[in-house]
């Protein structure tokens, strides 16, 4: 880390020391009300009108803070002297945001909230969300759905979230994945922005000089997706509609333009005659409220705009490439209002009459919105009258939360896959977390979340720590000692915060660190004050020699708090409570074998992903050849002893020439080194090195023999996998392979000796197929899980 990059963090810490001050030391203040639009990029809509309503003094002596960004507060002072809004303090910076959200009794949010936020007990949380949905959100939205959690975070962290019809309500539980844990209220009332949809708009008219003109309102939703969008390219294809559109209106028509909020670009609406922007100064919908007709394409404007039952155009003029990248989640067909694709089309609507039946559309978009809805949502928060429905969840089953690491193909991930996939998931509530900026998760996600088991839901993790500047100091310390010490105290506070700031709202049974390698996560997950548990994969000790990635201090910390330390086979119980100095915790929980897909999955083609890499030959071509086909599937790292099977292979070569080997791994930081081995042995062109392939069991398949070459291993899978397909195996004599007892296949000399003696065990025939039975050992393996449930 450079000097600078130290003085940054530096600063961040000191940043945090101020705010969590504020979150344990001083009490929440009962008069202060924090509000924030769109993560301070806006002030509008809901957020505004429950302002509004404030300032009307009627639910007592209140403190009305509101976070913007700087660009925002001129419009927020133009609002306050159109509207008499009373509004004590205007927030600009992160940090005192935060710290005035750490003391509110009352917080107001129409999206997000500060990243550094941590909810305290007695306050109250309200998140309106800002329109009802008609493009797909969350998990439904394949390009955005590792990044659930920047929404599920201050959802779940709302004490009630308000939804103006039931189909929002569904959509926006189910997409963000917490229709099973969401603990707060639903309130299912009007959204207070559309309240104004009630009133007719004749002062407004009178007041910008617009009485006897027709108005049309034109609101072009955002395109892209949020963390590649084209700003410049959507305001010149806007401006070019525009530029045709103007001469066809005549001089008793007024259009009133405005592009998403998340489209910075500006318009230079000097070009135009009869097309204006938005008056500044008032409130987007009170301008909206002045249109004859409205003009949209996929923006929730039109669910709102519907109660005024006024005409609405969709122009849709790029329908087929806006869909190609992002679904609905209805068809556009189902909608009553008119659809046109060019600008005369769009023209002749603008001229006729509203000719469609929109009843049954408002019935269920525009459900219970009401003009006092604002009213009816204050008096329920702030006056405590019931006067608003009100709707809990129901779910009873166990709510189980899993730390899946990076996800990686093979190894861990497949052993938790497996263990889903087998298990009854009707009777418990499992969620997978991760970071959701590891760069496996970012790079692959979307083949991650095919392979998720039906029924598991996710809970990424959004943040990154935030020590204050003695856990920072401290953590440093304790992370990079060489010596044994112990864990301060001042960590478990920080990990307990991390936690809490992730997941604090949410009633969960069981935390499981089911990764065992992430130190933060794993210390997060112990610190959690729940029932934990922690997986171990692997001779900790063994990885922390080889690779020297094991701070044995954090493993200590970890496996001596955590109610449960879970090994996956009896050879790991002695190294790992030798780490903990205890073994009470310590229990045996078998990886299963998920045979059924496994066999369904070897039926497949053999097909390439587009990260896939295939070294040295063409596979199919490899597995066409009338030669001895030998295999191996594991991480290219130093541990899988590929190295060492290279070698072997090569020197088995020199009787059995045309033999092939494949080796197969999902990561590993030895792929390029392995590469220029294989190019340097006699028989490198018998070798083929595969990296990053989804399903590698119909390649399996059509091998002779499995070969197990690792130094170490906890419980190897793909023995089983091979197994099941009725390969034969051989195995380096290890812990792991002994502990598996009739599973582990012929067991050879750990050493390049007893690969080679192996291979060659096998063509004479010694080696056969073990043709076990899965059924009983995964009941067992069920039941050892489910015990560390409870």
């Amino acid at each position: 880390m450079g000097f600078k990059s130290k003085i940054r963090n530096l600063k961040d810490c000191a940043v945090n020391s101020m705010i969590y001050n504020n979150y344990y030391d001083e009490d929440i203040d009962d008069n202060l009300v924090y509000l924030e639009s769109r993560d301070g990029l806006d002030f509008t809509g809901n957020i505004f009108r429950i302002t509004e309503e404030l300032s009307t003094g009627k639910y007592g002596d209140l403190k009305i803070h509101v976070h913007a960004k700087p660009q925002v507060v001129d419009k927020i002072k133009a609002y306050q002297k159109n509207y008499n809004l009373k509004i004590d303090k205007i927030i600009t910076k992160e940090a005192m945001a935060t710290k005035t959200l750490e003391k509110a009794k009352y917080i107001f949010t129409d999206s997000g909230i500060r990243p550094k936020y941590v909810k305290r007990e007695g306050q109250i949380f309200v998140n309106t969300w800002h329109g009802t949905p008609l493009k797909v959100m969350g998990k439904d939205n394949t390009a955005e759905e590792h990044r659930i959690g920047n929404v599920q975070h201050p959802l779940l962290s709302s004490d009630y979230l308000l939804y103006p019809n039931d189909f929002m309500m569904d959509k926006m539980l189910n997409s963000y994945m917490i229709e099973k844990i969401y603990s707060g209220k639903i309130l299912l009332e009007g959204y207070p922005r559309n309240s104004i949809f009630f009133n007719d708009s004749n002062d407004l008219r009178k007041l910008l000089d617009l009485e006897g003109k027709e108005i049309f309102i034109y609101m072009p939703t955002f395109r892209g997706i949020l963390m590649d969008r084209d700003n410049e390219g959507q305001k010149s294809d806007v401006e070019n509609y525009l530029l045709q559109l103007d001469g066809k209106l005549n001089d008793d028509q007024v259009l009133f333009a405005k592009l998403h909020v998340l489209n910075e670009a500006k318009i230079d609406f000097e070009k135009f005659k009869h097309i204006k922007a938005f008056p500044q100064g008032y409130e987007i919908y009170d301008i909206v409220n002045l249109a004859d007709i409205l003009i949209t394409d996929y923006s929730s404007v039109f669910f709102d705009f519907a109660n005024t039952r006024r005409k609405i155009i969709l122009f849709n003029y790029d329908e087929e490439d806006y869909c190609s990248y992002r679904g609905f989640y209805f068809p556009l067909s189902d909608l009553p209002f008119p659809k046109v694709q060019t600008i005369d089309e769009l023209v002749n609507e603008l001229n006729s009459p509203k000719n469609y039946d929109d009843s049954e559309f408002l019935d269920k978009f525009c459900q219970y919105d009401n003009p006092n809805a604002v009213q009816n949502i204050c008096r329920h928060i702030f006056l405590d009258e019931n006067v608003c429905s009100e709707k809990a969840i129901e779910n009873n089953n166990p709510n189980i939360l899993i730390f899946a690491g990076a996800l990686y193909k093979f190894g861990i991930a497949s052993s938790l896959f497996n263990l889903l996939n087998c298990i009854d998931r009707t009777k418990y509530n499992f969620f997978i977390t991760f970071k959701q900026w590891e760069e496996n998760i970012l790079e692959n996600h979307e083949e991650i979340f095919e392979l998720i088991p039906e029924n598991v839901e996710v809970l990424p993790i959004r943040f990154n720590l935030t020590p204050t500047v003695k856990e920072k100091m401290d953590y440093n310390k304790f992370y990079l000692s060489e010596d044994e010490i112990d864990c301060p105290e001042s960590l478990h506070k920080l990990f307990k915060r991390s936690f809490d700031k992730q997941f604090g709202t949410v009633k969960f049974d069981a935390v499981i660190d089911f990764d065992g390698y992430n130190h933060d996560e794993t210390l997060m997950f112990a610190s959690s004050g729940l029932n934990s548990s922690v997986w171990v994969h692997n001779d900790m000790i063994q990885e922390a020699k080889c690779k020297g990635n094991q701070n044995l201090n954090i493993l200590k910390e970890v496996y001596s708090k955590a109610n449960h330390v879970c090994v996956v086979s009896p050879g790991l119980i002695e190294p790992t409570s030798k780490i903990s100095g205890r073994k009470d915790n310590v229990s045996v929980v078998h990886n299963l074998n998920d045979y059924n897909s496994i066999m369904e999955n070897s039926k497949k083609e053999i097909e390439l992903n587009e990260n896939t890499v295939v070294y040295n030959n063409d596979i199919h071509e490899v597995l066409s050849k009338d030669a001895y086909k030998f295999i191996t599937i594991g991480r290219f790292s130093p541990e899988k002893g590929h190295k060492r099977l290279i070698k072997a292979f090569n020197e088995f070569c020199k009787n059995h020439p045309d033999s092939q080997l494949i080796i197969i791994g999902g990561y590993g930081v030895s792929f390029d080194e392995t590469c220029r081995l294989v190019d340097s042995v006699e028989c490198g062109k018998n070798i083929t090195l595969i990296n990053n392939i989804s399903n590698p069991m119909p390649i399996l398949a059509r091998c002779d023999l499995f070969i197990l070459s690792s130094f170490h291993e906890g419980w190897p899978m793909v023995i089983m996998e091979a197994d099941t397909l009725d390969i034969p195996i051989i195995a380096t004599d290890i812990e792991a392979t002994k502990s598996m007892g009739s599973y582990g296949g012929h067991l050879v000399e750990n050493s390049q000796e007893g690969l080679l003696k192996g291979m060659s065990d096998f063509v004479e025939g010694k080696v056969k197929p073990l043709k076990s039975s899965y059924e009983e050992y995964n009941k067992e393996a069920i039941e050892e899980f489910l015990k560390i449930l409870t």
